[in-house]
């Protein structure tokens, strides 16, 4: 077993981090699709996640995105308002707390996960091959396994490199990884 999780990782390491976070987004999805779940949070959520690939501004994604993340809209401190989320009113808000609130734990932690892969890394340098997002996508890889029945196809992920734009990779459309 463990030869095998070394090879994956091995395989994981050559994909840049658009396409580590292209694998999450298509584990994601497939979890969503397998589980029945489909409602304007799970679209919102997984539209502003593919927005990461092509992105040429991912601060300006990171922002989008920390208004989305479970993590933040669950914190229970009495200071996390609406106001304090741009990209959604107090109505919204409410509503995807909700949300939030209702779905299964492993939900949660699936898009939790994801999107660490996109943020972890980015303000700072991603080293050899990006330590942080490749655990992260190791646990994605690991969760799916256990939770999904249709894997993504590994090799689909290929197309973008570790080794392009800093270990980031090439801008490159969603569509290139159906």
């Amino acid at each position: 077993m463990k030869l095998f999780r070394n090879k994956i990782e091995r395989h994981f390491k050559k994909i840049s981090i658009n396409g580590r976070i292209a694998f999450g987004i298509k584990c994601l999805e497939e979890y969503l699709i397998e589980n029945k779940i489909s409602n304007v949070w799970t679209n919102r959520l997984i539209n502003t996640l593919w927005e990461f690939t092509a992105s040429k501004n991912l601060s300006e994604w990171n922002k989008k995105i920390s208004d989305l993340t479970p993590e933040c809209i669950l914190d229970t401190h009495p200071k996390n308002i609406a106001e304090n989320y741009k990209s959604l009113t107090e109505s919204e808000f409410e509503s995807l707390k909700e949300f939030y609130l209702k779905a299964d734990d492993k939900l949660i932690y699936l898009i939790n996960l994801v999107i660490d892969i996109g943020t972890t890394d980015l303000y700072g340098a991603t080293g050899k091959y990006s330590e942080n997002t490749l655990k992260s996508t190791m646990v994605v890889y690991k969760f799916a396994q256990k939770e999904i029945n249709t894997m993504p196809d590994l090799n689909k992920f290929t197309i973008t490199k570790f080794f392009e734009n800093g270990g980031w990779g090439d801008r490159i459309d969603k569509e290139l990884f159906n």
